[in-house]
Order: C-alpha cells, then structure tokens, then sequence
C-alpha cells in the first residue's frame, strides 16, 4: 500500500540520520539534507550554502500551495515516523526550520536543478517502537510552526509553514473483512471502529478517515503505483461496499484503515483478504 506496505524493511540505523544529521540522501537530482550537528550547520552542506544564504533575500514572496508535517503510527507493526507535504510554484531550494534551526534541507542539483520541483511529499523511516521508543522520535520534532522557505528558478522567495502537534490517534479496529478471510469478490463491506482517543487516552476529534484496498502484487517495473483504491471518508463513516468493478477473483489483496485528527497526524491498522 502507499505507506507501511511499501516499508517493509525497517533499518532502525537509517533513523539515526534524524536522531544525529549524520548524512544524506540524493533522490533523482535533488539533496535531501539531514537535521544539523551540534554547531548548527548542516553536516553536509558548507558555511556558504547555510539556511541564511538560500538565495531568498530579494524578489516576489510567493507563498506555499501546501506546507505540511503529520506524524504517522502503525498501530499493526507498532512504528512511528514523519511525513510532510510541500507543493509550490518552481522552487529549487528549501529550508524547513524549527525552534532549534534548520531540520531539514531539500536542494536541486544536476540536471533538473533550473527546472524547478513543484510537487513534494516524503516519510522518514518508522523505527519500531520497541527499537526507538516513541517518546524519542517525537523529540526529534517537536510541536512547532515550522517555516518551510526558500528559493524559485526564477529568483524569487517562496515560504509557508507546517504546524506540527504531537495528538496521536488511536489506531482503528479493522472489522471487516477478517484478518485472512476468502470472501466473494461482489459487495464486499469493509469496515472498521470509530476512534475516540488518542495512544496516551486523551479524547481527540477525528477528521476523516481513509480507506487504502491495493492488490498484493510486485510492483511494474516502470508504471508508478499499484492496482488500488484510496479514499477519504467523513468522521461519521466506518463502513464502505467495495466496488464490483475493483475486485478480481481468486486474488489476494492487503488493506489499511487510517483514522486521521484534527491536526492531521493519522495512525494506520492493517490486515489482509482473498477474493473467492
């Protein structure tokens, strides 16, 4: 599925590179820069390339279409990690920064460097809780406005900020289908419990929740994506009839149940079926 699905590894050495900005990584022409050292800059980007020189001093502010950061828990697998969402006009350099500095760097280089990135989203690893207790990864970000800001390719200043709470909800009872069932591929309900609380048992108000169905299959070897279905419902929603026309027979399929709060942080259950 679209989230822990595609995660099956968890590499809990990865997660130090949040924990102690040890590193980065280059993703299709673009650096993704990890959290600052101990004296504040980046461990791997120099003095002259530092959140105050990212090249927004001058120019039009054009603000951010989306500037997001939720923390996602796996109730199933019991882990714990970041996602933000960034969409913008043409940028070619971001600098998201908390109440200790820079958090994260994410920078065009090579090729596509002058041709703008627009769309963004990413995920941290999700150590399991066993590993990195979740106390521990919340401390790497802690609540905040974070302003998300830097540069376009065509000289200009784009900002937003992400608010980031640390409400995490209660992970949803998956009722329907049963963990394992062989059902008929017709009139399939999926359903699951509504979610009044979050891990620590505060009441929380829950948004939506979202329903993700997605054939247990290897990925194309160069289409994006699986065959599945993704969808949002309201709050008042715990049951959705699964469209004829989606499932196959004789197939097995893996399905997640998210409830999402108010301040958007989700956490996820998971389960597994078959069609007859």
């Amino acid at each position: 599925m679209k989230r822990n699905l595609r995660h099956q590894v968890r590499r809990i050495g990865a997660w130090a590179l949040a924990l102690a900005g040890a590193g980065f990584l280059n993703l299709h022409g673009c650096t993704i820069v990890g959290i600052p050292n101990s004296n504040g800059n980046d461990a791997n980007v120099n003095d002259n390339n530092n959140a105050n020189d990212n090249g927004t001093n001058g120019g039009e502010n054009v603000p951010l279409k989306e500037a997001k950061l939720i923390i996602e828990h796996n109730a199933t697998d019991e882990d714990t990690g970041f996602q933000g969402a960034i969409d913008g006009e043409g940028w070619d350099r971001l600098d998201i920064t908390g109440p200790a500095g820079v958090v994260l760097t994410i920078q065009g280089r090579g090729s596509l460097a002058t041709h703008g990135l627009t769309e963004l989203f990413f995920e941290t690893v999700e150590p399991e809780n066993t590993e990195a207790p979740i106390e521990d990864v919340l401390a790497v970000l802690p609540e905040w406005q974070y302003t998300i800001e830097g540069s376009t390719v065509d000289g200009n200043r784009t900002t937003g900020v992400a608010v980031l709470n640390q409400r995490i909800p209660a992970g949803p009872v998956l009722l329907t289908p049963a963990e394992g069932a062989i059902v008929p591929a017709a009139n399939l309900v999926m359903s699951w419990s509504p979610m009044t609380q979050i891990l620590t048992g505060e009441p929380v108000i829950i948004l939506r929740y979202q329903l993700i169905v997605e054939k247990d299959e290897e990925p194309h070897s160069r289409a994006i994506g699986k065959i599945g279905m993704s969808l949002f419902v309201p709050a008042s929603v715990t049951r959705v009839t699964v469209p004829n026309e989606f499932l196959e027979p004789g197939t097995a399929y893996k399905w997640e149940g998210l409830a999402v709060e108010d301040g958007g942080n989700q956490t996820l259950s998971s389960s597994e079926f078959a069609t007859e």
